[in-house]
C-alpha cells in the first residue's frame, strides 16, 4: 500500500510546479507585454532614471535614445547599469515584476538592427500607423525623425521581483528559462 506522505509530496510538486508555471507564464507577460523599461545611472552619486519604450529578443532588451540623453551619456562610461519593468499596480501584494543590473551597448549591427525595428514596430502599432511604412524601410528613420540610436540593455543579473509571495518575495533568475 502506497504511504500517504508520499502521495501527499507527489501532490506539492505538481502545485509547485504549476505555481512556477504560472510565475514563469507572468514573467513571460510583463517582458512581452509591459511597453516601458526604467533605466537607472548614477554620476558622482548624483542618481537618474529614464523611462523608455523598449522590445525583448534573445535575452537582451532593446530601446531606441538620443547619444545625448543623460542616461546613455552616463551609461556609456560605466560597466553596470540598473534597469527595472513593473506591472502597475493599486494593491502592494500584486508588484510584479525584475530587477536587473547590465551593460549598456549601442546597435551598429544592420540585419539585428531591422530584426529590432520590425519587432519595436510590431509592438508599437501606432508609429506604423503615424508615420507609415517608411519606418521599417527607412533604415534611419529613427535617427532623422527622433535623433534616437538603438541600444541594448543587456542583464547580468536579473531578480524577480512577486509581492504576492509570502517567502522569497524577490528571487534571482535567469531570463532564458522564461522568454
Amino acid at each position: 500500500m502506497p504511504s500517504p506522505y508520499k502521495f501527499e509530496k507527489q501532490i506539492n510538486i505538481f502545485l509547485w510546479g504549476f505555481m512556477e508555471k504560472t510565475i514563469i507564464d507572468k514573467a513571460g507577460c510583463i517582458i512581452h507585454d509591459t511597453r516601458v523599461m526604467t533605466l537607472a545611472v548614477s554620476d558622482n552619486d548624483v542618481p537618474w532614471s529614464s523611462p523608455v519604450y523598449f522590445v525583448f529578443h534573445d535575452n537582451r532588451f532593446y530601446f531606441f535614445s538620443n547619444e545625448n540623453s543623460r542616461h546613455i551619456q552616463t551609461a556609456e562610461n560605466r560597466k553596470i547599469i540598473s534597469a527595472s519593468i513593473f506591472k502597475d499596480s493599486d494593491q502592494m501584494d500584486l508588484i510584479f515584476g525584475f530587477q536587473m543590473s547590465g551593460k549598456l551597448e549601442k546597435i551598429s549591427k544592420k540585419a539585428l538592427y531591422l530584426t529590432i525595428v520590425k519587432k519595436y514596430v510590431a509592438k508599437f502599432s501606432f508609429l506604423k500607423q503615424i508615420f507609415g511604412p517608411g519606418i521599417i524601410e527607412n533604415k534611419d528613420f529613427f535617427l532623422e525623425k527622433f535623433k534616437s540610436h538603438l541600444y541594448c540593455f543587456h542583464p547580468d543579473i536579473v531578480f524577480l521581483s512577486d509581492n504576492s509571495k509570502t517567502t522569497d518575495k524577490r528571487l534571482k533568475i535567469d531570463l532564458s528559462k522564461i522568454a
